[in-house]
């Protein structure tokens, strides 16, 4: 029996140890358990602000494509308003230029005609110089 008890010594030693092993095992397991979890919430929390982050910058991205496109809208009316106004100023001054070039050839014909008359009025001249001399 006294080898028994020497046993049973030995097996209580061994299951303490076993058993305190198995505690130290269990609450390493339960501190990485819980690591784990503060990360799944850590990283649950960093999508969500992934996400939100992703929507304000598809919104701020919506606006900004809409504020260009407005401006753009509104150069490119301005652009059509003033390119309106020069080509009726053009054709205006077109005109003119018309209307110019026609008094001018009047005027050229006027001239000539003038040129004509005072050559004829030099040659009578002329002439009634010769008669009553």
């Amino acid at each position: 029996m006294g080898q028994s008890a020497k046993d049973f010594g030995t097996n209580s030693s061994n299951a303490a140890s076993l058993k305190g092993k198995l505690q130290t095992l269990e609450e390493a397991i339960q501190t990485v358990a819980d690591e784990m979890n503060n990360h799944k919430k850590e990283v649950s929390q960093l999508k969500t602000e992934k996400d939100t982050l992703q929507d304000m910058l598809k919104t701020k991205t919506h606006e900004v494509k809409s504020t260009l496109i407005q401006e753009l809208q509104k150069v490119e009316d301005e652009m059509k308003r003033h390119f309106s106004h020069q080509k009726a100023e053009n054709s205006r001054l077109q005109q003119q230029i018309s209307q110019l070039k026609t008094e001018k050839t009047v005027l050229q014909n006027q001239l000539i005609a003038l040129q004509r008359r005072i050559s004829d009025l030099e040659m009578q001249v002329g002439n009634d110089d010769i008669k009553f001399a």
